[in-house]
């Protein structure tokens, strides 16, 4: 029995949203265990934003879109909290703004790590970290979850592979939605 209790098992949620130059954006969520096994998926249909909406949000049109919608739908249809969540998409880091977990984005290494682009954000303040050899961003508002973040993975003792699981969500997405293969 003590060996359980030592053995706290954690749920690690990574969430993201994709822009098709046609069919709008799109976003998958998925939630692992600690082994880095699937414990829920959801996706979203393609969100197409009207030009009424790309007209009065302007520049913050994708953190709208991909936080305020997307992000927010998934996470809000989940039925498991993890104890964090990731995302490659800095548009989806206003979701922090609607939840309690902490957040942060993960940068990937020599740059883009998708066939399809992360939608941009015009926002420029961020707070930057460095943990697990990964480069690591924040609202500045919420600048303490970079030691929330930190102090999970200090009781883990072989930390995750965080980019991987974008692999996954990314093919899982191009699967559900097989138009979006063609861009």
């Amino acid at each position: 029995m003590d060996a359980n209790k030592n053995n706290k098992t954690i749920s690690l949620g990574f969430v993201t949203v994709r822009h098709h130059p046609i069919h709008g954006y799109f976003g998958g969520y998925l939630i692992v265990n600690s082994l880095a096994r699937p414990l829920e998926f959801h996706c979203t249909l393609p969100v197409q934003p009207t030009r009424a909406q790309q007209i009065l949000y302007g520049s913050t049109l994708a953190e709208f879109v991909c936080g305020e919608q997307i992000a927010r739908a998934l996470v809000t249809k989940a039925k498991g909290t993890p104890q964090v969540l990731f995302s490659d998409t800095l548009a989806v880091l206003t979701l922090r703004h609607m939840q309690s977990i902490p957040m942060a984005v993960i940068e990937f290494p020599n740059g883009e790590s998708s066939s399809l682009p992360r939608p941009e954000c015009d926002r420029e303040s961020y707070h930057r970290f460095k943990a697990f050899g990964k480069q690591f961003s924040v609202l500045p508002e919420f600048a303490e979850d970079s030691s929330e973040i930190q102090g999970l993975f200090d009781a883990q003792k072989s930390p995750l592979d965080l980019l991987e699981p974008f692999g996954r969500i990314e093919e899982a997405l191009m699967e559900a939605h097989p138009a979006t293969k063609a861009a």
